[in-house]
């Protein structure tokens, strides 16, 4: 017969069980549950939510599956992180312009939080402080570059353009064109903000630039990493970058902070010689103590995805040198050999068009950079809760048989009329994104494109590097969708004057 002793220790053993078991239930329930009301999705699973949906080489196909089989927004969980996707055209503009004023802010993880992200950023900035610095900016840059002086921008990119034509004069071997790229499109961000290059061999410019490129590739791993793990951010061990990223950020910022210290040693209030001179105005809504931040945002808006496009152009002409040859043919009847000017733009509705083809086969922000809400929303008639993570999925427009003929085509006549004298434009191509939060430089980068491109198919052919694969138009997806690393032959027209 068991003794007092021993049946309590079963029994202690069993109701330890017994609430082990019930916690795992309620564990699983609670991590598994979706919430009442929010847009379907795939079931959830413990811990990592809908990870297991994603996971795939082809995260754009594995989405676009997901709106097949739930509609044209759905949900879906990256570990205890609910995240919306907006599918399709007409879903993307209900979020971002119908209802954009709700959907126009940016949810900062902890990481952010603690580099200020929220106070000083104009690409994650938030609130009536985020506005008024938006607005700002924008009219200085409508004023300095498309104004009345509007020359001062067209002239700017020209003498950079033949900087960096100069560069590409130097080598006769195939070469990498993306850092030749991001250096001489960053140089002319440099050229408005500050009113100087810092050329190609400046050794901390080209820091800069490296650890821009080195954010873009490591930021989604790194937003993954802390939606999944929230709690590895407090661990002894580094493992999400929290320190990295602080000691990245405190260095470009010592670098931006000498640069305008130094500009400000000359500055008189009222002077208008860059958009730096702008921003320490009296009526500035920027604090001086926080110029580093909004320079940063405009340094990277304003030149690698430019770059990036102009390297997926480059790539696409060289596959395809009949576009190539029709490119130059229209060139040379409309420019010849000058300088091309913003103004040529209008006659040359084929280099238009080609770009836009670009811009749109690229799709060189295929999942928008996320929106938030900050009070429980309806989009369609779902429930999108606080704090949720919304992102448009513009390549699911770009890339879709039903808005786009034969999608993974490059066929810049899909933007011309039928006798191709005509540019005609598709309210669906939204490369710069919709709404209060679309891209800041939008109207510079267009410019760019176009003067880019005219004098660089002006001057040079493109064509593949004997013996080498032929270059695949698989890109990487990270922060942004960048074509792999190519070589190509840059040749010298031989009709072109130096």
């Amino acid at each position: 017969m068991m003794d007092f002793n021993e049946l309590t220790r079963y029994l202690y053993v069993d109701v330890t069980t017994m609430l082990v078991f019930v916690f795992t239930l309620l564990l699983v329930y609670v991590t598994t549950r979706r919430r009442p009301g929010i847009p379907p999705g795939p079931p959830r699973w413990p811990v990592i939510g809908n990870i297991g949906s994603l996971a795939s080489r082809d995260v754009l196909k594995r989405l676009d599956g997901l709106r097949q089989t739930y509609g044209d927004v759905y949900s879906i969980y990256v570990g205890q992180q609910l995240v919306v996707v907006d599918s399709g055209y007409d879903a993307i503009h209900d979020a971002l312009v119908k209802n954009g004023r709700a959907f126009a802010w940016r949810l900062l993880n902890n990481i952010q939080k603690e580099l200020k992200e929220d106070t000083r950023a104009l690409i994650y900035g938030n609130g009536r402080e985020w506005k008024e610095k938006r607005t700002f900016v924008m009219n200085a840059l409508n004023e300095f570059c498309y104004g009345k002086s509007s020359p001062v921008m067209e002239r700017l990119i020209l003498n950079e353009i033949n900087a960096f034509t100069d560069e590409l004069d130097k080598s006769n071997e195939p070469v990498f064109l993306r850092t030749k790229l991001s250096v001489s499109l960053a140089n002319v961000i440099f050229s408005i903000i500050y009113g100087s290059r810092p050329g190609y061999n400046d050794p901390k410019f080209n820091k800069l630039l490296k650890t821009t490129d080195d954010i873009f590739q490591s930021f989604a791993k790194h937003q993954l990493t802390i939606y999944l793990f929230p709690w590895l951010e407090y661990g002894p061990v580094d493992f999400v970058g929290k320190k990295l990223a602080s000691n990245v950020m405190d260095d470009l910022m010592h670098y931006l902070d000498t640069l305008w210290i130094e500009r400000s040693a000359g500055y008189t209030e009222g002077d208008r010689n860059c958009l730096l001179d702008f921003m320490m105005s009296k009526d500035s809504p920027i604090d001086r103590d926080c110029l580093s931040k909004p320079m940063f945002d405009l340094i990277v808006a304003g030149s690698e995805t430019t770059a990036l496009t102009l390297n997926w152009l480059i790539l696409y002409l060289i596959l395809n040198p009949k576009i190539q040859d029709t490119l130059y043919k229209h060139i040379r009847e409309v420019v010849g050999t000058r300088d091309p000017s913003i103004n040529d733009r209008k006659h040359l509705p084929y280099v238009e068009a080609t770009i836009l083809e670009t811009l749109r086969i690229s799709t060189l922000g295929p999942v928008s950079l996320p929106h938030t809400v900050v009070d429980d929303t309806l989009l369609r008639g779902f429930l999108i809760p606080k704090d949720t993570l919304v992102l448009p999925n513009i390549a699911s427009v770009h890339l879709s048989e039903h808005e786009f003929q034969n999608p993974s085509e490059f066929q810049p006549e899909r933007f011309l009329n039928e006798d191709q004298t005509q540019l005609v434009t598709s309210e669906k191509l939204i490369p710069f994104s919709l709404g209060p939060r679309s891209c800041l430089g939008e109207t510079l980068a267009r410019v760019e494109l176009f003067l880019y491109t005219v004098k660089l198919v002006q001057r040079y052919t493109f064509e593949l590097t004997s013996g080498e694969d032929k270059p695949s138009v698989k890109g990487v997806l990270g922060l942004t969708h960048r074509p792999r690393d190519y070589r190509l032959v840059v040749k010298r027209r031989q009709d072109v004057a130096d």
